[in-house]
C-alpha cells in the first residue's frame, strides 16, 4: 500500500510539471474550464457531460504523454536529427488529431443549447 502512495504522489507531481513547463497544457486547461462552465451554464445531460470529460481527460491526457515523449527525445539528443523531428510532429499531430474531434464533439453537443 505504500508503493501505492507513493507512485500515486510522483503522478501528482507529473500533472505539476505538465502544468508548470508546458504553455499549451495551460491553454488546454483554459478551454476545458470554459467548456465545463458551458456546461453548468446550458445545463447539459449527465450523457453529455461524461462525453465532454472524456474528451478533456483525452486532450489533457494526451498532451501531457506528448510533453513526456519530447523530453525522452530531448534527453536521447540535443541534435537536429529529422527522426527526432518527426517522432515529436507525430506525438503533437495526435494531440491535435484529438483536439480537432473533441471540438467537433462540443460543437455537436452545445449546438442545440446554443441555438435555442
Amino acid at each position: 500500500m505504500k508503493n501505492f502512495f507513493k507512485s500515486f504522489r510522483y503522478a501528482v507531481h507529473g500533472i505539476w510539471y505538465g502544468i508548470d513547463g508546458h504553455s499549451n497544457f495551460k491553454v488546454q486547461i483554459g478551454v476545458a474550464g470554459v467548456v465545463i462552465a458551458a456546461g453548468f451554464l446550458f445545463r447539459i445531460t449527465p450523457i453529455e457531460w461524461c462525453i465532454i470529460l472524456i474528451c478533456i481527460g483525452m486532450v489533457l491526457g494526451l498532451e501531457m504523454l506528448n510533453s513526456a515523449i519530447e523530453s525522452l527525445v530531448n534527453l536521447v539528443t540535443l541534435e537536429r536529427q529529422p527522426l527526432a523531428g518527426r517522432i515529436k510532429d507525430i506525438a503533437a499531430g495526435a494531440v491535435l488529431f484529438v483536439s480537432i474531434i473533441s471540438l467537433i464533439v462540443g460543437i455537436i453537443i452545445f449546438r442545440k443549447y446554443v441555438l435555442h
